[in-house]
């Protein structure tokens, strides 16, 4: 019977299972049987069954496409309407279909453009220019002459290789000028090396060959002046830096150069030899006198000590002779002596003094002869 309670049979489908039954495959895969009382019914319509549902489905299903769709969306627009400065990036927006270039420029950051724009870029932090025999250099060293010697008018200055560096900035202001004028980024750079190269050039002409290593400081300060006047003249940009690497002559007169600054050298080093010796000479005339007044009072002092010793000597001799006659004049008086008595005893004593023997006769009383004694 069918679900309506009608008795008239529905017909089966070929192959169709009769009613309440599930395939075998179908509940190994379902892993049970078929729905239970409280949900639908077994048979449909038509004598068709219902299936259950698959399991892992989710009712979610319209949320997560409407996601979908959104994210899609969001991404579209920031590839289409967005575009993504660096920070040390000026940009001018272009159209790409008309060409046209928005007069003001902004600088890094993520901007909304719109659709069929992009940025024109241009660095904001300093740009390095390099003239020199680098790989890295943006071009060669600059070839050109300086001013004439004025010691050699006639030679028309000396051939010099320049090898130098330059820094330079654009400005935000003028950034659509740069562009109407010059193009893009590369072509400008370009332009901005031409321009300083025959500045530097044409700058070396005004100073002769001996200001490039006595007064470099100032050809610098001039070629920076200049750079910066003719780019801003003609590319709207400002120089900030300029230095000098590096100046090669040709080497004849690298050679002449170098002989006559080792002459000149050693000019000063004969002229400080020459005060050394001023000096030296100077040391020993003061030597000479120092040696001379320490003679003369050496002499002074000897004389004086020679003085003062015969004065001493003298007055000790003096004082010895007194003292004798004192005592002598002592002992003649206690021994009742006579003047020619003390003649003999001085004359005794006198030979007493010398060495060797001596035989000497006293005289005796009258009428007889002392003997003879031998000293």
């Amino acid at each position: 019977s069918s679900h309506f309670g009608s008795s008239s049979k529905v017909p089966r489908r070929i192959g169709a299972l009769p009613s309440g039954t599930v395939p075998p495959m179908r509940t190994s895969l379902l892993g049970g049987g078929g729905p239970s009382d409280g949900e639908r019914p077994a048979v449909g319509l038509r004598g068709r069954r219902w299936l259950p549902r698959l399991r892992g489905g989710s009712g979610d299903d319209g949320c997560s496409f409407c996601a979908g769709v959104l994210c899609a969306m969001v991404f579209a627009f920031a590839l289409f309407f967005m575009s993504v400065l660096e920070p040390n990036e000026y940009g001018l927006l272009r159209n790409s279909i008309s060409g046209v270039v928005h007069v003001d420029a902004v600088r890094g950051g993520l901007h909304v453009t719109g659709p069929f724009k992009s940025f024109v870029t241009f660095p904001a932090a300093l740009v390095t220019l390099q003239f020199s025999a680098s790989p890295k250099a943006d071009r060669a060293a600059v070839v050109t002459r300086t001013g004439a010697d004025p010691q050699d008018p006639d030679s028309g200055g000396q051939p010099i290789k320049i090898s130098c560096a330059l820094q330079f900035q654009f400005i935000k202001e003028t950034l659509n000028e740069v562009y109407y004028s010059l193009g893009t980024y590369e072509a400008a750079k370009q332009r901005y090396v031409l321009l300083s190269a025959n500045v530097v050039g044409n700058t070396a002409q005004d100073f002769i060959p001996t200001d490039f290593w006595m007064r470099r400081d100032v050809i610098a300060s001039q070629m920076l002046y200049e750079i910066n006047r003719t780019l801003w003249r003609s590319g709207r940009v400002m120089a900030k830096h300029f230095e000098i690497l590096r100046v090669d002559f040709a080497d004849s007169y690298e050679q002449t150069i170098t002989q006559i600054q080792v002459a000149e050298q050693q000019k000063v080093v004969n002229e400080y030899d020459q005060q050394v010796q001023t000096v030296v000479q100077s040391i020993e005339v003061m030597r000479s006198e120092n040696n001379a007044t320490i003679a003369n009072i050496s002499a002074g002092a000897s004389a004086t000590s020679k003085e003062i010793c015969g004065r001493a000597r003298r007055d000790a001799f003096n004082l010895k002779q007194g003292m004798k006659a004192e005592k002598y004049a002592q002992l003649r008086n206690r021994l009742g002596l006579t003047t020619d008595q003390m003649g003999e005893f001085f004359r005794i004593q006198v030979l007493q003094q010398s060495r060797g023997k001596m035989v000497v006769g006293i005289p005796g009383q009258a009428g007889t002869r002392a003997p003879k004694q031998e000293l």
